[in-house]
């Protein structure tokens, strides 16, 4: 039990800046739907739900028994929630919505593979499988259908005659206690007699867990994703780690003090290395078991962080220290879950701290296991990132409503007064926008194929280039050491070009798209001109928020030539002469970096340009809709003063000078 809860509220502090933004555009927003049509009143509404259902993502990742369970339970208050023993481990993609509506009386849902997912593992061994195929590892792939085999056998034995039922399917519950989440979740020593019979039931055909509860020590609604260890059997996991990945804001690398810098820990690096350094947090856990913590976690710190410089991460990712098991007995008030050697630690530590002369306090129990480093470091990027980016897009959208409001009631003046004088080249406003609208359609269509087959180009030469230089590598050490030496070739190059070249897409991207808004922004804005003249004052259109693009995850995903191991050996020693050598090894570097090349562009930069393709479309609907209501119901009178007065609104202004005042205060910078 939790008994000190509130230290959870630890960090909120750098979360305040963005609800005083929030706060404020929805004020905003209140007083422009007073004066505004029902038209724009809905998209108002819309503004003000989607700062309503804001959600902060955020991951954790790092190796089995590195303590990500036990970090996660923390963090929702609630610890031994989520499995976190050296057995059973979390075996599925568990997702706690924190502070999120909740899907009718639903507090726990978990979704099984369907049927072709599941045959991909147990028919081609998943993704490892996949490897060993391409890479012609033939003894290795052996292996792979022998486990698949007997976990096919252990799941069809637990579930009888409901396997092939549950397939594709979901379970939901409206409750959730650690019974029901091991059930699921979970997968242990089937020989350890304190493990139960259900436990781990469902765990190998689960796909993803998602846990429902509310937290209001959180002032923002979170979700926060428990996945897999990253040495997975058949890397199923794997994809389902980078599936958790993409979208998230946050990326909380876990590993453990004892066992930091690990071959599986330089693996999770390529992997987390595609993310902005100010995403990514690494915790270091488990400093409990350190024998000195004093002196060995600034030993510690140096290797990490030399680590982060070799795998082209910078120190503005953040490093921090911690132990799950202080934070547990700090937020239990129960000091009994601490071993001899823990407190032992702790004590140091505490000293150190300059504790030493103070009695035992909670809240310094707390500070010391990190956790208000980890929320406080973890709010900050959510308000500079996610959170930053909405109010920006919600700012905008409100000061392009501002200006609809104000041309729609401009002409409605204009109408009663007969001063409405059209300037539109002898085309009607549905015409002159229409025009727009079809022009603007037809060159985002130009730029995002451009820029498509400009990056595709560039990838092409990437793994054009890599292979040369691959197969040119080997037949030099072929000619210069023989056969008879093992020789294996790092990819981590081809991966930095890739890098590279995504990251080149994105400037162009970022500045060839921002052109097209800004122009296609300044014509909207001409239309309504010429259609009012001089009437409308000081107003504008502003350009849609360009879209925002997704760290390249694909490219760290593994290939068969990051697998240097017995596979290796064995590829190498199959083969004879330099001939086989060098084509065999050509076709296997071609495939791999293919399919890089194929997930990026399905996975990445298709999503990025539909984005740009629908951020414009939007705009110029909207901007359509209420030039065509200006035109078609140009009659109506203003709004009425007791319609102001109702709303709370001062009547000595008039909706012109209000919307004035408006705009002004949506001209504030995003928090």
């Amino acid at each position: 039990m939790a008994r000190n809860i509130h230290l959870l509220a630890t960090g909120n502090e750098a979360l305040q800046p963005l609800n005083d933004a929030f706060g404020g555009l929805n004020a905003t927003i209140d007083q422009l739907t007073a004066i505004a049509d029902a038209r724009s009143s809905a998209r108002l509404a819309k503004l003000k739900t989607r700062m309503d259902e804001f959600t902060a993502n955020v991951t954790f990742v790092g190796q089995v028994k590195a303590g990500k369970s036990s970090l996660v339970n923390i963090m929702a208050g609630r610890p031994g929630m989520l499995p976190s023993d050296v057995n059973p481990w979390t075996s599925v993609a568990t997702t706690l919505h924190m502070n999120t509506r909740t899907p009718g009386d639903t507090k726990a849902k978990f979704t099984f593979f369907d049927h072709d997912e599941w045959q991909n593992l147990t028919a081609g061994g998943g993704r490892l499988g996949e490897l060993a195929n391409r890479a012609g590892a033939d003894d290795e792939m052996d292996d792979i259908r022998r486990q698949v085999e007997a976990m096919k056998a252990r799941s069809e034995e637990r579930l009888g005659k409901h396997f092939d039922l549950i397939m594709g399917q979901s379970h939901s519950y409206d409750y959730f206690d650690e019974d029901l989440v091991q059930r699921y979740v979970c997968m242990g020593d089937e020989d350890d007699p304190d493990i139960s019979a259900e436990s781990g039931r469902f765990a190998d055909v689960t796909k993803t867990a998602e846990l429902y509860m509310d937290i209001p020590q959180y002032p923002i609604a979170i979700n926060i994703s428990d996945t897999p260890g990253v040495n997975d059997t058949f890397m199923v996991r794997e994809q389902i780690t980078l599936r958790s990945l993409r979208g998230s804001e946050v990326c909380v690398v876990v590993m453990a003090a004892s066992q930091a810098l690990t071959t599986m820990d330089l693996a999770l690096m390529r992997m987390i290395s595609q993310f902005e350094n100010r995403q990514i947090i690494l915790f270091i856990n488990r400093i409990d078991e350190l024998h000195d913590p004093v002196t060995e976690v600034p030993e510690i710190r140096d290797r990490v962080n030399e680590m982060l410089k070799q795998s082209g991460i910078s120190t503005d990712a953040g490093v921090i220290f911690g132990s799950a098991l202080w934070a547990e007995a700090a937020l239990t008030g129960d000091s009994s879950v601490l071993n001899d050697d823990s407190a032992e630690s702790l004590n140091k530590l505490y000293a150190a701290a300059g504790f030493g002369n103070e009695g035992a306090s909670l809240e310094k129990i707390w500070a010391l296991s990190g956790l208000p480093d980890l929320l406080l470091a973890i709010n900050e990027r959510i308000a500079e990132g996610a959170g930053a980016r909405l109010c920006n897009r919600v700012r905008n959208r409100a000061r392009n409503l501002a200006s609809q409001i104000r041309a729609t009631s401009v002409a409605k003046n204009m109408t009663v007064s007969g001063t409405m004088v059209y300037d539109l080249d002898g085309k009607t406003p549905e015409e002159a926008i229409r025009t727009v609208a079809d022009q603007y359609e037809t060159r985002v269509g130009d730029l995002t194929t451009k820029l498509r087959d400009s990056v595709m180009q560039r990838l092409a030469r990437t793994e054009e280039n890599f292979i040369k230089r691959a197969t040119a590598s080997l037949i030099e050490h072929l000619e210069t050491a023989g056969e008879d030496s093992t020789w294996t070739y790092d990819p981590a190059g081809f991966r930095a070009l890739q890098k590279s070249a995504y990251f080149n897409f994105a400037r162009a991207m970022r500045k060839e798209v921002g052109a097209l808004y800004q122009s296609a922004a300044h014509d909207v804005e001409s239309v309504y001109r010429n259609l009012m003249g001089q009437h409308l004052g000081e107003f504008s259109i502003e350009p849609p928020i360009v879209p925002n693009v997704p760290p390249p995850l694909a490219i760290g995903r593994t290939i068969a030539l990051d697998l240097q191991s017995t596979w290796w050996r064995r590829w190498w020693q199959r083969r004879k002469g330099a001939a086989s050598y060098a084509a065999d090894y050509t076709s296997l570097v071609a495939s791999e970096a293919k399919s890089i090349t194929k997930d990026i562009e399905e996975n990445q930069i298709a999503a990025v340009l539909e984005n740009v393709r629908a951020g414009l479309a939007e705009f110029m609907v909207e901007q359509q809709e209420t030039l065509l209501g200006i035109s078609r119901n140009a009659q109506q009178a203003q709004l009425d003063a007791d319609a102001l007065k109702a709303a709370g609104l001062q009547t000595t202004k008039s909706p012109d000078e209000l919307l004035g005042d408006i705009l002004k205060d949506l001209g504030t910078e995003a928090a």
